[in-house]
């Protein structure tokens, strides 16, 4: 049975009352009916003039009136399956009723010791999948998501992270592109039997370059869910007020839907939010900003009323650069506010400074907040049962006590969240059990998990077409000139090592 994610037991935040709503929701169609999106396919303008909507072809513009709009999302599922390696790993995705939440993603490894960001070796990084494998309250996997490991080209670093994630994860995955990629990982999880979601970039503002209609071509054709996301930054890339932002973000994911719904309908596509808010004093992304915060539940608003899956990014980052309170209140500020404003997917667990780098020991003291936001979501039990007044009468005034009641015995735990790695003890117990930190906890922890997490292993019939896949995909992009001779010499090293394809 698929993973059907965290459910609000009470009714999400609304930041947009009826009025400002339908005041962003009509703006999104103004936007989509007067100005339009450029798309640069010739292809996709003829399916869309198909479809109903307007085309100018000498400025390669598409106009999209409401009632081919409303056509589209129509035939967009509200809601879908996303298929793991292992079953009991589907993930349900079901907007305006659960969330999921996923790790966020960096460049490079964060080291808290050193409190130094470099490149993955290929042991670290196989490390990391089987940790978030482990983790609890990770319902599956995001993107990348170190964006390869050291000694690997480019070209081959998300093709080189696909496969390690099907070798040494059971759950659902997220995958990223670049030089054309997708081609590559859409074969291995057919080899795998699974899904594997992608990512579909427009270009902000309200542009969609030939490859990614080549995308949506490829995705829909192959029966696989992806996603639009666009990353405009206020002020640059979509207007500064935080309406007008949410506005040109959903025009251009809107106008995506509608391509993907022309292609093929019924294709399972979802929204994500990376609106970021600068410090227009420095020209730098404000990573933190609650003004993340507010955009992405304006965002998860949206997506609600129309019932398609939306993810929200604005827990992902920090501006802090190491594991601080600063990182803790910036990030879990942003984790409640889109729980609560009802995000299907968050992307939370492990994420640091401008997605420039992830923690493994961050990402296990992530997945206790989540658990933490988890139990709120869950509510309050008002049952007979939990009302308890019957035991109340029972048990009456001083000198009447509840601790030895089956209730207090049962619910204890459910009433309150037991941390993995946060000290609950005395500080006197705490002094005399050596004063660990919660990075040390962590640490702690990590290790534990790595060393008696197990992950079923796929077969030597699926290890052997990941690696032809691979294999082809070298071939193909040092044919294609994407691998210089020096970079071939250095992957060489690395697909030579003893215990390859693990470390």
């Amino acid at each position: 049975m698929a993973k059907k994610g965290a459910e609000c037991a009470f009714p999400y935040i609304n930041i947009l009352d009826e009025s400002a709503f339908a005041q962003v929701r009509d703006g999104v169609y103004t936007v989509l009916q007067n100005t339009g999106v450029t798309v640069q396919s010739r292809k996709m303008r003829k399916i869309l003039k198909d479809y109903g909507c307007r085309v100018d072809e000498e400025r390669e513009r598409v106009y999209f009136d409401r009632d081919v709009i409303l056509r589209a999302l129509e035939a967009s599922p509200k809601g879908f399956e996303i298929k793991a390696r292992d079953e009991k790993n589907h993930v349900l995705l079901q907007p305006g009723k659960t969330t999921q939440f996923i790790n966020a993603c960096g460049t490079g490894i964060y080291h808290s010791h050193t409190r130094e960001s470099k490149a993955p070796t290929r042991k670290e990084f196989y490390e990391y999948i089987r940790l978030l494998d482990a983790l609890p309250n990770l319902d599956f996997q995001n993107c990348f998501p170190f964006f390869g490991f050291d000694k690997v080209p480019e070209c081959m670093k998300l093709l080189e992270s696909t496969a390690a994630k099907y070798r040494v994860s059971s759950k659902a995955q997220i995958e990223g592109t670049v030089f054309d990629n997708y081609k590559f990982s859409t074969e291995m999880a057919k080899a795998m039997g699974t899904d594997l979601c992608q990512i579909v970039n427009s270009a902000a503002p309200l542009t969609y370059f030939e490859e990614t209609a080549d995308q949506i071509f490829h995705y829909t054709e192959a029966g696989l869910p992806f996603h639009f996301a666009a990353g405009p930054t206020r002020g640059l890339t979509c207007p500064m007020g935080a309406g007008g932002a949410v506005i040109s973000n959903n025009a251009e994911g809107l106008a995506g839907l509608v391509m993907a719904q022309a292609v093929r309908p019924g294709s399972r596509v979802w929204m994500n939010s990376m609106i970021m808010t600068p410090d227009m004093s420095t020209g730098k992304p404000a990573f933190g900003d609650i003004g993340n915060s507010y955009t992405d539940m304006a965002f998860n608003q949206y997506w609600r009323y129309y019932g398609i899956p939306c993810w929200s990014n604005a827990a992902s980052w920090s501006s802090s650069k190491t594991i601080d309170y600063q990182a803790g209140f910036e990030q879990s500020l942003a984790l409640l506010s889109q729980c609560l404003s009802g995000a299907t997917v968050i992307s939370y667990q492990g994420g640091m400074y401008a997605e420039l780098y992830a923690s493994p020991v961050k990402a296990v003291i992530d997945d206790d907040v989540v658990g933490m936001v988890k139990r709120l979501m869950r509510g309050i039990d008002t049952s007979r049962e939990g009302l308890s007044v019957e035991l109340i009468q029972e048990t009456g005034p001083i000198p009447g006590s509840f601790m030895d009641s089956d209730e207090t015995l049962e619910n204890w735990r459910e009433e309150c969240y037991v941390p993995s790695v946060a000290s609950r003890t005395s500080y006197t117990e705490w002094k005399a059990s050596g004063e660990k930190s919660i990075l040390e906890s962590a640490e702690n922890r990590m290790k534990n998990l790595l060393e008696k997490h197990t992950v079923p292993s796929i077969s030597p019939e699926q290890e052997q077409q990941l690696e032809d896949i691979l294999q082809d995909a070298r071939n193909w992009y040092r044919k294609t000139g994407r691998i210089t001779e020096e970079e071939w010499k250095i992957y060489q090293e690395d697909l030579c090592s003893p215990d390859y394809p693990y470390a």
